[in-house]
């Protein structure tokens, strides 16, 4: 009865407490959240590389059906200081386009699990480059629930933003005093419309993912990446590309980065 009511006065151009809508996504408990859709990054490609810099990827990356890159096309991309700022909404359908080399994503391995980490404007292999930079997921279909334990949040603030498949923004949440934690976010009365996630930050050590759970099973393939300018690369380049991931790795990640990851 109340939704008539609400529609009834909104019809008349009333505004009523009681017809007050609640935001489209809800920050949750990662723990209470009961999609069984897991993305653990553990089937890629990372590692203790050389002191843990871990594997440079330079396009779009697909695991467990669930797609990552720097950003959706149409956002537009800008810096402030060290880190990633996204702005304007993508186009519709949202197309995942990966930044420039040496500043989408990595992939190391912590204490005894891989974890996503967006590289920033300072880029790969550069401490202050890892972790600073804006990452998105695209799914194939659309999702009631989204969650991810973060990895080496020190005190500073992240923005995760939520997308229909058209581009038009669902939500914007701001996590503050970032720490190693678990995160969950759901729709306000479990309606599936999230078909892509931005994530952007400005902690001081930057930020990993880890164990990204939702809940409706996403099918992207995990064909060739696509490059940073959208195009896809021919067999034989998408093979050398893979030879080129474990060279990138051959750089140290710095004592200050690890050690606060680790902690």
């Amino acid at each position: 009865m109340k939704s008539v009511f609400c529609a009834a006065a909104a019809a008349a151009g009333l505004l009523l407490p009681a017809c007050a809508m609640a935001d489209p996504i809800n920050q949750t408990s990662y723990y209470s959240l009961t999609g069984g859709q897991m993305v653990t990054f553990d089937d890629l490609a990372g590692g203790f590389v050389n002191g843990g810099v871990g594997v440079d990827y330079d396009g779009v990356v697909v695991d467990n059906g669930v797609a990552f890159a720097e950003r959706f096309k149409g956002q537009t991309l800008s810096y402030n200081g060290n880190f990633d700022v996204l702005s304007g909404n993508p186009t519709g359908p949202l197309t995942l386009v990966a930044g420039a080399p040496n500043q989408n994503l990595n992939i190391f391995t912590e204490i005894s699990s891989n974890v996503l980490a967006p590289d920033g404007p300072v880029g790969y292999p550069n401490d202050d480059g890892i972790g600073e930079g804006a990452v998105s997921f695209l799914f194939s279909t659309d999702q009631s629930q989204f969650g991810f334990q973060l990895v080496g949040g020190n005190g500073g603030d992240a923005t995760v933003s939520f997308y229909a498949n058209d581009g038009s923004l669902l939500q914007s949440i701001t996590l503050t005093n970032l720490s190693s934690a678990a995160y969950g976010f759901e729709t306000d009365g479990g309606l599936k419309d999230v078909r892509g996630v931005s994530i952007t930050n400005v902690d001081p050590y930057g930020i990993a993912l880890d164990n990204l759970k939702y809940d409706v099973p996403s099918d992207i393939g995990a064909g060739p990446p696509t490059g940073a300018n959208g195009g896809v690369p021919e067999p034989a380049s998408w093979a050398l590309m893979l030879l080129g991931f474990g060279g990138l790795g051959a750089t140290l990640r710095s004592a200050r980065r690890r050690g606060a990851l680790m902690a």
